[in-house]
């Protein structure tokens, strides 16, 4: 079947990619949708590269190619960071930078020093007609000769010459003081706010004059072709390429700079953004005038149907098969088993019922079907119960992986289901609170444990605060779905609602595991599958 990330397998995806309009969206620059969203195996990488195949100018940035730890390093950043200087706008800064100097790149393929020294002359040309556009030669002339470079070496250019522009501002206030983390501390609270203030001013002037004047030369001047189109695509947010704090404020800078770029009609910025990490960013970097529904124009979700993922599959099993065996078009039906009689359950939507209808899952546990057939001209129930086993163990680990920087305790979280009828009331979850609690307690930064560490040492917490976070959690996670009416089907996470409030926890009256971790947890019911399995 196939390579499960897109990466890895680029003929495959090439060959069995599903659209169902997103791809045209995403590569229509006029259209607003930018990010795409989704949890992890969702296809969003696949789009990108799908993108990748299609446009003529692009460009795939990698933000491990943009070492950020530098600053992270920087003492100078590190000062102002810590005495509360705000550094948002530095950060949008140094992105309008990167991507202005990538888009150029692609518009005027510079990969010299003579290119860049070509470009500077042609837009003195066009400042020449235009002298409104002289402070953003100024910004060029600085910087131009140095376009060429790598994206990295570039970056840590800019954020030199501002440190340097930041620390020369405030330099009066800061005579015997040493520009580092020790010299932050041993600033008076006076002191630090009058440095705070006069900071926050210069770096809300750094070179934001010249940098707005760049997009207006960008717009009217440079990509006015309507003919030629421009993508920077940039994947692999979710990665270690900063420190965690400091990875958040540069997403969150980068989500406010692709509004920016959006006055360049031929240009567009794409990037491929997990579902968590948005939640994550904005959550930790909202600030007091922050409104999220003025984003939502921006985001293109990734949504699978079963009908999506079953003609994925489909076209998976088509194409491997006359790849590697006939020239035949073998379908689905050819190969998986028919319904038992009296069962009435298929096997597509037995693998579909055990997936978060995500791409990654439904290939995955095809796979493995095919992995437990080996040998076998087709695969039988009882390959499919086989596969499952592993398949649920491989669900359950990438949980942990996904959500281990949101729920660092979710291996002790999870355990609370271990054993559990497939469908159970909330009253369960506290009856199994005493097996989980000793353990969440080791987890201060996991919701769930500092839920725990909150009622063990306060009498206003209670062990209802614990239930709450760890039901939160396994519904987020979608461990779990909850009914909070009778007259309601199982509400599992999806986009739309990926969050429980705690009057829908309350409302609770039954909880369901899903069916994806069943076997991986020793949640036994007697279906009419097994049934089926026991008879043969």
């Amino acid at each position: 079947m196939g390579d499960l990330d897109a990466e890895t397998d680029r003929e495959l995806l090439k060959d069995c990619f599903i659209d169902n309009g997103e791809l045209s969206l995403l590569m229509n620059v006029k259209a607003p949708e930018s990010i795409v969203v989704g949890r992890t195996g969702a296809g969003k990488s696949a789009m990108l590269i799908q993108i990748e195949e299609k446009a003529e100018h692009h460009k795939m940035l990698d933000p491990n190619n943009i070492s950020i730890r530098f600053l992270e390093y920087s003492d100078i950043i590190q000062f102002f960071d810590s005495i509360g200087v705000n550094l948002d706008l530095f950060y949008k800064l140094l992105w309008r930078h990167i991507i202005t100097v990538e888009f150029l790149k692609m518009r005027y393929s510079l990969s010299s020093e003579k290119d860049s020294q070509g470009l500077l002359s042609r837009l003195q040309e066009f400042v020449d007609r235009d002298p409104v556009k002289k402070e953003a030669l100024t910004y060029f002339k600085e910087w131009g000769e140095k376009f060429w470079l790598d994206t990295e070496e570039q970056l840590i250019e800019v954020v030199k010459k501002m440190s340097d522009e930041l620390k020369s501002s405030v330099s009066s206030e800061l005579i015997g003081v040493s520009l580092n983390l020790d010299g932050a501390k041993s600033l008076s609270e006076e002191r630090k706010t009058e440095i705070v203030s006069k900071a926050n001013r210069v770096v809300n002037q750094l070179q934001i004059r010249k940098l707005a004047k760049i997009l207006d030369l960008l717009e009217e001047k440079v990509f006015v072709d309507e003919q030629k189109k421009y993508f920077l695509l940039i994947d692999r947010l979710d990665e270690n390429w900063a420190d965690t704090n400091t990875r958040y404020r540069f997403i969150k800078a980068l989500i406010e700079e692709i509004k920016t770029f959006r006055k360049i009609n031929n240009i567009k910025i794409i990037i491929a953004l997990r579902k968590d990490l948005l939640d994550i960013v904005f959550d930790k970097t909202r600030d007091s005038g922050f409104q999220e529904d003025k984003n939502e124009s921006y985001f293109l979700p990734l949504i699978w149907t079963r009908r999506d993922l079953f003609n994925l599959i489909q076209k998976r099993v088509s194409v491997v098969y006359k790849r590697q065996y006939t020239k035949k078009d073998v379908r689905f039906d050819d190969i998986f088993p028919s319904p038992r009689k009296g069962g009435g359950i298929t096997a597509i939507n037995y693998l579909l019922d055990r997936t978060l209808c995500r791409p990654r899952d439904a290939l995955q546990f095809a796979n493995e079907c095919f992995i437990a057939a080996l040998g076998s001209p087709r695969i039988s129930w009882k390959a499919i119960s086989q596969a499952e086993s592993n398949y649920s163990n491989k669900r359950l680990r990438s949980l942990f992986e996904e959500w281990g920087s949101i729920f660092p305790g979710l291996t002790e979280t999870v355990e609370v289901l271990r054993g559990k009828p497939a469908v159970f009331t909330r009253n369960a979850i506290a009856e199994s609170l005493n097996d989980v609690v000793s353990k969440l307690i080791d987890y201060p930064n996991d919701p769930c444990g500092k839920a725990v560490i909150d009622y063990c040492k306060s009498n206003n917490s209670t062990d209802t605060d614990v239930t709450f976070s760890i039901i939160s959690c396994l519904y987020r996670v979608g461990a779990i779905g909850v009914k909070v009416s009778t007259k309601e089907p199982f509400k599992w996470a999806d986009y739309s609602q990926s969050i429980l409030s705690k009057s829908q926890i309350l409302r609770i009256n039954q909880i369901k595991i899903h069916k994806m971790l069943r076997k991986t947890l020793g949640v036994r019911e007697k279906d009419l599958f097994d049934k089926l399995l026991e008879a043969k």
